[in-house]
């Protein structure tokens, strides 16, 4: 977590910091065998030396940006959890819950899809 100490620090709401700390912490506890590093002032997770997820802060929300191949292959869980999302990333309202088990699945996929690859982002 010390990699993100900087990022989590410069978070003023306590309660988003909270939230944010304990998502990054769930994510780690989680899936010990992934590396959090901070590329591009996100917070994120690599496998292998390949991106696996990202999760970073927003005035309203928390986003979640598991790369594209994923967020499609997810669209029917993200909207059925209620979060709005783009072609690479979902939000995650601070009050809204988060939903742990598509997190989970998400990165899993990721992990598993991505397993043989050498590149940090899918090409």
């Amino acid at each position: 977590m010390d990699v993100f100490t900087p990022y989590l620090s410069a978070i003023d709401n306590q309660d988003h910091r909270i939230r944010m700390e304990e998502i990054l912490n769930w994510i780690m506890e989680k899936f010990p065998q992934m590396e959090p590093v901070m590329k591009w002032n996100t917070p994120m997770f690599t496998d292998h030396g390949t991106f696996i997820i990202g999760i970073s802060t927003a005035k309203q929300h928390v986003s979640v940006a598991p790369e594209e191949v994923t967020m499609t292959h997810f669209a029917d869980r993200i909207e059925q959890s209620g979060y709005s999302a783009t072609k690479g990333l979902f939000r995650i309202k601070w009050k809204d819950p988060v939903d742990y088990k598509l997190l989970e699945d998400m990165i899993t996929y990721n992990i598993q899809d991505k397993a043989e690859y050498t590149d940090f982002w899918r090409k």
